[in-house]
C-alpha cells in the first residue's frame, strides 16, 4: 500500500476474538477486578487522569466494562483515557455482529459503533466530553505503536489489559521476546517505559515467556483461577520503574507540560475556535481575543467541505489529510446528532464524490478495495442510482458540509471560554515570565501561556517571523439553486467545489490566488468558478451567462510544505545553536529538551482546509501543552510542529 492510506489487517485469520465467549462476570473479574479499577477510581483526586491500555482492543468489550464503571463511579472533574492498541481491526459490520452477542451493553455499544473508526492505520482519537472520555483507537502494528508511543519519554498509563487475542498471537510475542528479534524485546520496554510508578496489569496468556517478558520491565506478577482450558489469567504491579530516557533528539516536542489555569487565545477563527474548545473541555479557562468578530477572515464563507485528497505515495501531507478527514467528520457527525449543530442551516453529512477521469480511478481502486467505509470508486452507474450524478469519481461518504461561522460559534460556546471581539490591533511582549497584551479601548491582559491563532498575522511578531507563511486569496461564487441542483445529494469535487444548496444558494468555489492580498470582488474570478463547474458537470445547468454573480472573497493562511503550524513556537536562536551539529551529520542524537520560547503556541497554515484540519491539530496541541498521550503517531506531530522548517534548514546547512 502506497496511496497515503495505510491499511491496517482486518480480521485477520486466526483473530478468532474468543474473548466474547466469556461471560461479563468472567472479564469483570479478570480484567476489572485485576487492575483493582475500584479503588483506582476511589484514589482518583479532582483534576486527575486515570489513563488506561488495552494491547488486543477486539471488539471493545472491555473498554465497555470500563467504561459502565467509569460512568457509575466516576469522581467529579476526572478524565478516563484509554488506549486501544490492534492491528487487527474489525470492520463496523463485523463489530455490530459481535457486540450484538452482549446486548446487557447495547447503549454503550450503539455509541462505539456510531463513531468506529475505519481501518486504517494510526491513531483515531474518539472523544466523548460529557463523560470526561477520550478514546484513542491505534490501528496499527502493536509493537510500533508501542515504542512510537514510548519515544516520547512519558510515562502515562495507570492500568493495562494485556487480552491477545489467541494463542497464536501469545506464542509470537513469546517467541519474539526470546531471542529472534528484537522488536518484540522493545515493545516489553516500551509497556514498561509507559507504565507509572504502581500501574497494575491484568489478562491473559498461556505464554510462560511472556510473564517472563513482563517481569524483566519491573511487573510483579501472580497468577489467577485459570477460566478456561489453556488459558491463563494473570495481574501484577509495575515495582521496579525504569528511570532510563530513551536517547533521541526531542526537537519536536514540548519540554515541559505545566498544566496553565488560564490561556489566552488570539483568533476567534475556526483555529483559535477548536483550540480554545479543546482547552475548555479540559478545565481550562480560556479567553478568546479577535480584532473583529468571530468568524470573520478566511472563516467566514458560506460553506465548506470536509475534504482530503488520496496520494499516489506515501507522504506526511497526505496521511496527515487523511488523518485529520477522519477526526473531523467523527467530531461533525456527533454534533450534528446531538443538534449542536442545525442539520440545513449549520452543516449537512452529505458526503462527496470527488470526480475524475478514469486512469486516475483505476490507480486508487487496488488501493481502496478494502476500505469502503473511508471511500469507494463509483462507475456513473453507481454513481448515478446512489447520489443521483451520472459521473465517475471516488466517493468519501463521511464527509459533510458546514457553515464555517456556525462551527466556530457552536466550538466557543462553552462555560470555560469568554470572547472579546473588536479588540483591534493587539500587541504583545514576554515580560517578567508573563505575557502581556495590550490593545486599544485600555485592553490589558496577561497570561502565562499564549497561542496565536491569527492566521496570516501568525509571523508578524519577532517570534514567528521566520515562519515560511503565504496569504492566498479566494472567492467563491454564491449562485441559486435551480431545478436540478436542488436534487444533489451529495458535494462534488473537481478543482473547486459545489455542495448541496444551504437555503437555496449554492457555494462554488474556490479560487486560488498566491501573494494576493486584495479583497475586492472580481467578475472573471465569479466566471472562473462557474465555468470550472460547468466543465465538469455540464447536466447541472449553470454557465457563466446564466449565473449571476455574487459571492466573498476572504484570505486563507498556507506554508510552504502545506501542513498546518501547530505546537510550542520555538526559541529560532536557541534552537539553531543547539542542533548546529545536525548540519554535519543529521543522524546525530542531541537529548537536551528543545529550546522554546516559554509559554508560546501557534496554530495555524491551515490553508483552505481549515475546517478538516483544525479539529484535529487542536488536539495536538492541547496533549503536548498538557502531557497527555497524542492522537498522532510521531512522525506526524513532526510533520505538523513548528520547529521542523528549523530542523530542516540545519540539516540543509542553511539554518534559517
Amino acid at each position: 500500500m502506497n496511496l497515503g492510506l495505510g491499511t491496517a489487517d482486518i480480521d485477520a485469520p486466526g483473530t478468532d476474538h474468543f474473548l466474547l465467549n466469556e461471560s461479563l462476570a468472567e472479564r469483570r473479574s479478570v480484567f476489572l477486578q485485576g487492575i483493582e479499577l475500584n479503588e483506582r477510581l476511589n484514589t482518583l483526586p479532582s483534576g486527575g487522569t486515570l489513563t488506561l491500555a488495552e494491547i488486543g482492543f477486539g471488539a471493545g468489550v472491555n473498554f465497555l466494562l470500563t467504561l459502565q464503571e467509569w460512568l457509575t463511579h466516576r469522581p467529579p472533574h476526572t478524565r478516563l483515557h484509554y488506549l486501544g492498541l490492534d492491528d487487527h481491526p474489525l470492520r463496523k459490520s463485523m463489530l455490530e455482529q459481535a457486540l450484538g452477542q452482549v446486548p446487557q451493553l447495547y447503549d454503550l455499544a450503539s455509541m462505539l459503533l456510531a463513531d468506529w473508526p475505519p481501518p486504517i492505520k494510526g491513531c483515531h482519537r474518539v472523544h466523548w466530553p460529557q463523560w470526561g472520555v477520550t478514546l484513542d483507537l491505534w490501528w496499527e502494528n502493536t509493537e510500533d505503536a508501542l515504542v512510537d508511543l514510548a519515544s516520547r519519554n512519558r510515562a502515562w498509563v495507570n492500568c493495562w489489559y494485556f487480552t491477545s487475542a489467541n494463542k497464536q498471537a501469545d506464542d509470537a510475542w513469546a517467541d519474539q521476546s526470546t531471542a529472534q528479534t528484537s522488536t518484540a524485546q522493545k515493545s516489553y520496554a516500551a509497556i514498561g517505559r509507559l507504565s507509572q510508578h504502581n500501574a497494575s496489569i491484568a489478562g491473559y496468556s498461556s505464554s510462560v515467556t511472556t510473564a517472563k517478558a513482563l517481569q524483566a520491565v519491573g511487573f510483579e506478577l501472580a497468577n489467577q483461577t485459570s477460566v478456561r482450558p489453556k488459558r491463563e489469567c494473570f495481574n501484577g504491579h509495575l515495582t521496579a520503574k525504569t528511570t532510563e530516557r530513551i536517547r533521541a533528539t526531542q526537537w519536536d516536542l514540548n519540554p515541559s507540560d505545566n498544566r496553565p489555569e488560564r490561556v489566552i487565545v488570539i483568533g476567534a477563527g475556526l483555529a483559535g475556535a477548536f483550540i480554545a474548545r479543546s482547552l475548555a473541555e479540559r478545565g481550562i479557562n480560556v479567553t478568546v481575543l479577535d480584532k473583529g468578530s468571530i468568524a470573520s477572515g478566511g472563516s467566514s464563507n458560506l460553506q465548506g467541505l470536509t475534504y482530503t485528497r488520496l496520494s499516489h505515495r506515501f507522504a506526511p501531507l497526505g496521511d496527515f489529510s487523511n488523518a485529520a478527514y477522519d477526526h473531523g467528520t467523527r467530531l461533525y457527525q456527533q454534533l450534528l446528532r446531538a443538534r449542536a449543530l442545525i442539520p440545513g442551516d449549520d452543516a449537512d453529512a452529505c458526503g462527496y464524490l470527488q470526480v475524475g477521469n478514469q486512469e486516475t480511478l483505476e490507480k486508487l481502486s487496488g488501493a481502496l478495495e478494502s476500505n469502503h467505509e473511508f471511500a469507494e470508486i463509483l462507475t456513473p452507474t453507481m454513481a448515478a442510482t446512489r447520489l443521483g450524478i451520472n459521473h465517475a469519481g471516488l466517493y468519501f461518504p463521511n464527509a459533510l458540509w458546514l457553515h464555517p461561522p456556525a462551527v466556530c460559534r457552536e466550538r466557543l460556546n462553552h462555560p470555560l471560554i469568554k470572547v472579546q471581539e473588536n479588540c483591534g490591533s493587539i500587541e504583545y511582549g514576554h515580560v517578567n515570565g508573563r505575557w502581556q497584551l495590550t490593545g486599544p479601548d485600555g485592553l490589558a491582559l496577561q497570561t502565562t501561556t499564549l497561542i496565536l491563532a491569527t492566521a496570516g498575522n501568525v509571523g508578524s511578531s519577532p517570534f514567528t517571523d521566520w515562519l515560511p507563511l503565504q496569504a492566498i486569496r479566494g472567492q467563491v461564487t454564491h449562485v441559486p439553486a435551480n431545478m436540478k441542483s436542488r436534487q444533489l445529494r451529495c458535494a462534488l469535487c473537481h478543482d473547486g467545489y459545489f455542495p448541496p444548496q444551504r437555503h437555496g444558494v449554492h457555494c462554488i468555489g474556490a479560487t486560488y490566488g498566491p501573494n494576493d492580498q486584495r479583497l475586492d470582488e472580481r467578475i472573471e474570478d465569479h466566471e472562473f468558478n462557474v465555468n470550472a463547474l460547468s466543465d465538469w458537470m455540464p447536466d447541472l445547468g449553470f454557465s457563466e451567462s446564466s449565473t449571476a454573480h455574487a459571492g466573498h472573497v476572504a484570505l486563507r493562511c498556507t506554508t510552504a510544505d502545506y501542513l498546518p503550524i501547530a505546537g510550542p513556537v520555538p526559541d529560532r536562536d536557541a534552537f539553531n545553536r543547539q542542533y548546529a551539529a545536525l548540519s554535519k551529520r543529521k543522524s546525530m542524537i542531541i537529548s537536551e529538551p528543545s529550546p522554546v520560547v516559554p509559554g508560546l503556541w501557534v496554530l495555524g497554515g491551515l490553508g483552505s482546509r481549515g475546517l478538516t484540519a483544525a479539529p484535529l491539530a487542536a488536539e495536538s496541541i492541547a496533549a503536548d501543552m498538557l502531557g497527555e498521550p497524542p492522537p498522532l503517531p510521531r512522525y506526524l506531530q513532526q510533520a505538523i510542529s513548528p520547529a521542523r522548517f528549523l530542523h530542516r534548514a540545519l540539516v540543509r546547512g542553511a539554518p534559517l
